[in-house]
């Protein structure tokens, strides 16, 4: 465990002193927050990964019911894991990042929410009966596939994009995942709209979403692209309250203004925005790998939300570390926190297989961990040495050093590379006769 790793771990874990619980499993997600996605799935968090066999619930099964759902025994299994120390497979991401040094949603989430007198209480009450009131403070929405990007790593389920070309890519994808995707856009007639709209199909989720409003803390958006979905700014209106609740956006950060609603002006109104920009590449890579995005456009708007915003709070460009962008990952973390002037996360490309970083060659790897080192040691020079979260950004260097080393000692080369690169020429066909 690496020293800047290990600080942070020990400062995540030291939240729960007073709590007894299992410091390696404990995670407090489950008992204050839930995630939707598009094709409505109901998760534990947007990292959540059930298995194959065991789905979760959907809020457009005719017998879902969200209460149902938060008290059911399906959800107490799961707490009563993370409470006595036993690795929940839900969880398995958060479980191999931090194998890897590298810090996960459930350390972030810990730092962040522990401290909250409410969330400690919510807990507390868990381990002496053995239930949760429905009154979830943290919401994480997923409420549409639209959008305006055509990411390669990407599928129809998260992106109206890809329905029109899906065709041409699915035979790259094993049998299982494909039967699981047309399953999803079958049921939910993306064959014909392209768009799956999860707010509107359910009225009886609806209406708990209204309930919880009155209870919300933290409201947090991702997609698609959120900024173009219209039913976005519905639910902003139903809040009772936006000066008590805090807005979170994974986003592409391409609009900025939608019909008759700005995104500024309305973002004014709440208690404070956190901001994480999907930024894969520096300009020509980043629109590669997320075809629609515009580096000046990008660079313009995140100039705009800095200035007129008082009340933001965190601007993060998120790197989703692949095999097409791995050997530039030091580039692209220069040009993120020095450039763009915004801190530098990751998150990893597990799925689909022949897109993980671990396809590329153990010396094309060790070009990514050189870049990576480089920009660490740069930070030694006295005009970067006192740069805003320091010690955080450190800790991301080192921690997608760590995963490229992974990547070298479980390297998949020979098994996947081919397919890696059949898949990329076959988009860069695509986007040339666009």
């Amino acid at each position: 465990m690496n020293n800047n790793y290990k600080a942070f771990y020990d400062h995540a874990v030291n939240k729960l002193k007073g709590l007894p619980v299992d410091k390696s499993t404990f995670c407090p997600l489950p008992f204050v927050h839930i995630s939707t996605m598009p094709h409505g799935e109901v998760k534990l968090c947007c990292r959540a990964q059930p298995p194959q066999n065991d789905r979760n619930p959907y809020v457009t099964d005719p017998d879902f019911n969200l209460k149902d759902y938060w008290h059911s025994e399906y959800m107490n299994n799961i707490r009563d894991d993370l409470i006595l120390g036993n690795k929940n497979t839900q969880c398995k991401n958060c479980w191999k990042m931090e194998n890897n040094d590298i810090v996960s949603l459930r350390l972030n989430r810990l730092t962040d929410l522990m401290d909250n007198e409410v969330y400690r209480e919510n807990i507390e009450h868990y381990l002496k009966y053995r239930e949760v009131e429905f009154k979830i403070p943290l919401i994480e929405l997923k409420l549409s596939n639209v959008c305006n990007f055509k990411c390669r790593m990407c599928w129809p389920k998260d992106s109206s994009k890809w329905m029109q070309d899906w065709d041409k890519v699915k035979q790259f994808y094993s049998d299982g995942d494909q039967n699981y995707i047309e399953e999803i856009v079958e049921g939910n007639d993306l064959r014909k709209t392209r768009v799956m709209n999860l707010y509107e199909k359910d009225e009886n989720f609806v209406g708990h979403l209204v309930e919880l409003m009155e209870h919300i803390d933290e409201l947090e958006f991702a997609g698609g692209e959120p900024l173009m979905d219209p039913i976005h700014y519905r639910v902003l209106d139903s809040i009772p309250h936006p000066e008590n609740v805090t807005l979170k956006y994974s986003t592409n950060l391409s609009i900025m203004k939608m019909g008759k609603h700005s995104v500024i002006e309305l973002w004014k109104k709440f208690k404070s925005i956190k901001l994480t920009i999907s930024i894969d590449g520096h300009r020509e890579l980043n629109h590669t790998i997320r075809r629609g995005s515009d580096w000046d456009l990008l660079k313009r708007n995140i100039e705009l939300v800095k200035k007129e915003l008082d009340n933001l709070d965190v601007i993060k460009g998120t790197t989703c570390i692949s095999g097409m962008n791995a050997q530039e990952l030091g580039e692209t973390a220069e040009a993120i926190v020095f450039e763009l002037g915004i801190h530098w996360h990751t998150s990893r490309v597990q799925w689909p297989d022949f897109l993980h970083a671990n396809v590329l060659s153990p010396e094309q790897l060790q070009t990514g961990i050189d870049g990576l080192n480089r920009v660490f040691d740069s930070l030694n020079t006295p005009e970067r040495r006192d740069i805003s979260r320091r010690q955080m950004f450190e800790i991301h260097l080192k921690g997608a050093v760590s995963w490229l080393q992974s990547c070298i000692k479980n390297n998949k080369h020979s098994e996947k590379y081919e397919a890696f690169t059949k898949f990329n020429n076959t988009i860069t066909e695509m986007d040339n006769n666009e």
